[in-house]
C-alpha cells in the first residue's frame, strides 16, 4: 500500500518542550489535520495492522533538512489513526530524500509491507 502525504514539519519545528511537557505547535497540529484527512482518503481498513511492518518512506523536499528530521511526526500520525497499533512494530526502515525544485512539489510518501 502506498500513501502519499503532505510534507511534515521538522521534528524541531513540530514538537517544543516546557519543562517536562513535550507539545505540539500549532504548525505540527495543522500538519497534523491536513496529513490525517489525506491519510484516511487513502487508508480505509478498519483495523490497525498487526505484527512485524516494513516501512519505505520517500521525502520529496526543496531545500536542505536531514533526512530522519520529519519522520517522527509521520510516524506518530501512522499511529494515531490507526494504521498499525505501534510505531515499535516496524522492524524495517528505509528512508529516502528526493530534491524538488519547488515547495508546491514537496510531498512524503509512505509504503508499508505487512
Amino acid at each position: 500500500m502506498l500513501i502519499t502525504l503532505p510534507k511534515p514539519p521538522s521534528v524541531n519545528s513540530m514538537y517544543r518542550h516546557n519543562g517536562n511537557h513535550t507539545y505540539i505547535t500549532p504548525d505540527g497540529v495543522a500538519w497534523r489535520i491536513r496529513a490525517g484527512y489525506a491519510l484516511n482518503a487513502q487508508y480505509k481498513k478498519k483495523t490497525p495492522l498487526r505484527g512485524d511492518l516494513s516501512v519505505y518512506v520517500t521525502l520529496y523536499i526543496c531545500g536542505r533538512g536531514d533526512i530522519d528530521n520529519f519522520n517522527k511526526g509521520l510516524l506518530d500520525l501512522f499511529t494515531k489513526h490507526e494504521v498499525w497499533e505501534d510505531d515499535s512494530q516496524i522492524v524495517f526502515l528505509q528512508l529516502q530524500k528526493i530534491k524538488v525544485k519547488h515547495r508546491t512539489d514537496e510531498k512524503v510518501e509512505v509504503e508499508i509491507d505487512c
